[in-house]
């Protein structure tokens, strides 16, 4: 079976009750034309998918690497004056399941 990605197909498309269905372009035509509505169902977002979706887009729009604080680590590796703060770590780790907890 070969799938086709470029052109135009204007078969009906059967769906799994064994009904067919006019495509999207051709029933955008015929209500155009004054053929039948097609009944647009409504949907609803919830505040956990509004709250996650502008989570989304801010990991979107940051930078993928801070090169400022890459070259900080390096250098302090490099001059053997880096170091860990394990309460700072520990506080984030939780602070950050406390969030995912209140997302669910």
């Amino acid at each position: 079976m070969s799938t086709k990605i470029g052109g135009f197909d204007s078969s009906p498309v059967r769906i799994s009750t064994g009904r067919t269905v006019k495509r999207a372009d051709e029933a955008t035509q015929s209500s155009q034309t004054g053929g039948a509505d097609i009944p647009v169902a409504e949907s609803h977002i919830t505040d956990s998918a509004r709250t996650l979706a502008a989570l989304d887009k801010l990991v979107q729009d940051m930078p993928a690497i801070d090169q400022s604080r890459v070259e900080s680590v390096q250098n302090s590796l490099a001059n053997g004056t880096y170091q860990i703060d394990a309460e700072r770590i520990a506080d984030r780790l939780l602070q950050t399941e406390q969030t995912i907890k209140h997302i669910k």
